[in-house]
């Protein structure tokens, strides 16, 4: 059965790109409602291509790597320093790698995407997460409260936690900005999200938890673990924008911005002044 076609169920051996060629509504879609405006959500699952960056294709790749280590030297050929594709002969190298199916990325890049990995490895807790879990799995349900289709694609996940693995310059920061960074980014609604897929197929997930790899060296790993409870709070606000998205899908509206001016209010930050803010700018008058 074509996997657009699919309309619940745990799929293993699903390709990444066919697992985004359904239908239905992950995360991303989700906190793209919760931002607004509606449209947006539509188009960014029509071009979710020009939202790839180097960065984001780095972490892509340490990834892919950290959850099966053959897959880097099937998917990848690192250039040689200096090597240019001007003459016959290194032209015909490059064909011969892109029509094995290789992408050709830089000795910089490889060891930077060999660095996350070995993180990883190198941290206890996070490598021992992997043993015995269930990786890279296409999960598929109906919500049962608004009836539309739901996706999500969790990293890995055993029977009481589901995990998430983040390559991001946040792990740079301290704990509190980085936990901070986790919510604002949508990661703890991600967590949430995909408890309740893996739920509404049977399974019993109680926890999430995020490892969080520094890009660049040292590359540091940060360990977060959010409770069932927080997880139950954060699944409110998924079912909102599920019942958001319900609206326009039953209605074939998806509103962009509004055609009207709004007024806006100061923040509280852009007209307090303090007494001696006041009277130093006063100094500084002619």
């Amino acid at each position: 059965m074509p996997t657009a076609l699919l309309k619940s169920g745990i799929h293993a051996d699903i390709p990444f790109h066919d697992y985004l060629d359904h239908p239905g509504y992950g995360s991303s879609d989700l906190r793209t409602m919760r931002i607004g405006p509606p449209a947006r959500v539509l188009w960014r699952r029509a071009h979710r291509e020009k939202s790839e960056t180097d960065a984001t294709r780095i972490g892509t790749a340490a990834h892919c790597t950290i959850l099966d280590p053959t897959w880097f030297d099937r998917a990848f050929w690192i250039k040689p320093p200096l090597m240019e594709f001007r003459s016959a002969e290194n032209k015909a190298v490059r064909d011969e790698v892109l029509a094995s199916g290789r992408q050709i990325i830089t000795q910089d890049a490889a060891t930077q995407i060999r660095g996350v990995a070995q993180a990883f490895a190198d941290k206890a807790l996070a490598r021992e997460s992997l043993h015995g879990a269930f990786s890279e799995r296409s999960v598929f349900w109906r919500d049962p409260i608004t009836g539309i289709m739901c996706k999500c694609r969790p990293d890995w996940f055993d029977a009481d936690c589901v995990y998430d693995l983040k390559v991001s310059i946040h792990a740079e920061k301290e704990a509190d900005t980085l936990t901070y960074r986790a919510h604002t980014s949508g990661w703890l609604n991600q967590l949430a999200h995909n408890r309740a897929g893996l739920n509404a197929n049977g399974r019993d997930i109680k926890r999430g938890r995020i490892v969080v790899i520094e890009p660049n060296e040292p590359h540091s790993v940060w360990l977060l673990e959010v409770r069932e409870n927080d997880l139950d709070h954060l699944e409110l606000d998924n079912e909102i924008a599920r019942r958001k998205i319900a609206k326009c899908e039953a209605s074939g509206e998806w509103p962009g911005t509004p055609d009207q001016w709004r007024t806006i209010e100061l923040p509280a930050s852009a007209v307090y002044i303090e007494d001696n803010d006041l009277e130093a700018a006063e100094e500084v008058l002619p």
